[in-house]
């Protein structure tokens, strides 16, 4: 579940935070301004600086909209998949843009967990192949947002889904948040909010109060 406590936006220790950009309605950033020149990475201050936005609209309700980059949305979803604290030296690449989530990295660079998890779909693979997930954010219904695994791919082609299938349903076995697929994570989001990809990143908003005045009786 997406909604959860005020972790704060730093951890004792993690790296200096971001400063927060201004802006109309609480405060957050355009999508042009938002757009990183390279890709993120994953890391543990990102869990805490992403929380932080997440609930100031969510749970506070102090913004009604805040822009959160993708390395620490993507950081903040690895760690309420159980990954926590997250590895800062985690050489996994985080672009985002309008369509997917891309998260990257060289074979010779995954974490000894994804690679135990992936097994023999690296068999075959130099260590500097390159692995990328592709992940879409689907509107599931009110309330409920859901990440979606399209597809693996190595070096820029997609690997067969006859091996991505049963692979995937693996992991899902393995990491309780995940559904049986192994290829879906379901967020709770409030009724009245909504979560969508733009360039650079994750954008969260509530529905603002209606302007016009009720009649008088």
């Amino acid at each position: 579940m997406l909604v959860t406590p005020v972790l704060g936006a730093q951890a004792p220790g993690a790296d200096p935070p971001r400063p927060a950009a201004s802006g109309p309605a609480g405060g957050s950033r355009s999508s042009t301004a938002s757009a990183p020149a390279e890709p993120q990475r994953l890391s543990n201050a990102g869990v805490y600086r992403a929380a932080a936005r997440v609930d100031s609209v969510f749970v506070e309700r102090v913004n009604r909209q805040a822009f959160v980059d993708g390395g620490d949305f993507a950081s903040y979803l690895v760690a309420r998949l159980g990954v926590h604290p997250v590895p800062d030296n985690l050489a996994i690449d985080i672009a985002v843009d309008t369509g997917a989530v891309t998260l990257s990295s060289r074979v010779s660079q995954l974490p000894p967990a994804v690679k135990a998890a992936l097994g023999p779909a690296l068999m075959f693979l130099s260590d500097q192949s390159v692995i990328a997930a592709d992940v879409a954010l689907v509107r599931q219904q009110p309330g409920v947002v859901r990440f979606h695994l399209r597809s693996l791919l190595v070096d820029g082609t997609a690997l067969p889904e006859a091996l991505v299938a049963p692979l995937m349903a693996q992991v899902g076995t393995r990491v309780p948040a995940l559904t049986n697929t192994g290829r879906d994570v379901l967020v709770s989001i409030p009724v009245d909010g909504t979560m969508r990809l733009e360039r650079g990143g994750v954008r969260v908003a509530i529905r603002t109060p209606s302007a016009t005045p009720k009649p008088r009786s």
